[in-house]
């Protein structure tokens, strides 16, 4: 026997059991939802910063790599050292995003 005070609403690959009795379990299923999606935003908002940041320090290193190869060795071996310390904290950043993601399916769960 099926009971029909259980529902299961589906948004975003995200199961939520949501009593239609009791309202404020409605209320508490919404919020949270709301809060996941904005972990979700936020990680996502992360990661694609890090991943524009990360890019910007390659060309940065890129760059100083050539000025190193074109005879400009001091200057271009302080670019390109610059540009790969510059990279940490950016992927850094990315790591912590896709831990939160990770973190978040956890909860999911």
């Amino acid at each position: 026997m099926t009971s029909n005070k259980i529902r299961k609403q589906a948004s975003n690959n995200t199961d939520i059991e949501v009593s239609t009795t009791d309202p404020t379990s409605s209320y508490e299923a919404t919020s949270k939802l709301n809060v996941m999606k904005e972990r979700l935003r936020q990680a996502q908002l992360s990661f694609n910063v890090a991943l524009v940041m990360s890019a910007m320090c390659g060309i940065f290193t890129l760059f100083g790599i050539g000025l190193s190869v074109s005879g400009n060795f001091s200057d271009g071996s302080i670019a390109a050292i610059e540009g790969l310390l510059s990279s940490v904290p950016w992927l850094r950043l990315a790591k912590d995003a896709n831990d939160r993601l990770d973190r978040l399916n956890a909860e999911e769960k």
